[in-house]
C-alpha cells in the first residue's frame, strides 16, 4: 500500500508521455528537461520550507520513503508530473486555439 501512490504517479507519467508521442505534441525533449530542472527544485524548496515550519508533514505509513522530514519521495515525482502535464496542456492549447 505504501508504494501505490508512487506507482500511480509513474503510470500517469507514462500515460502523458504516450499521449505526447501519439499526437506528436513535441513535449518530451530538451525543453521539458530544462523546465523540470527549473520547476522541481524551486517547488521542492517551498515544500521543504513548509515542512520545516510545520505547515504540513508526511506519514511514513502512507509514503514509500521520506526524503527529508515532511517531504516524501513522491513529491518530486508529482512536481515533475505537474510540469509535464502543464507543458502538454500548453502544446494542446496552441494547437486548438487559433
Amino acid at each position: 500500500m505504501r508504494f501505490l501512490y508512487l506507482v500511480a504517479l509513474l503510470v500517469s507519467w507514462v500515460g502523458v508521455l504516450g499521449l505526447d508521442r501519439r499526437f506528436r505534441l513535441g513535449v518530451a525533449g530538451p525543453g521539458l528537461v530544462r523546465a523540470l530542472a527549473l520547476t522541481v527544485p524551486l517547488f521542492l524548496a517551498f515544500d521543504a520550507l513548509g515542512a520545516a515550519r510545520g505547515w504540513f508533514r508526511s506519514d511514513p505509513a502512507l509514503n514509500s520513503l521520506i526524503v527529508w522530514p515532511g517531504v516524501p519521495l513522491e513529491e518530486p515525482v508529482l512536481l515533475g508530473f505537474l510540469t509535464l502535464l502543464a507543458a502538454a496542456g500548453h502544446r494542446v492549447a496552441l494547437r486548438l486555439l487559433p
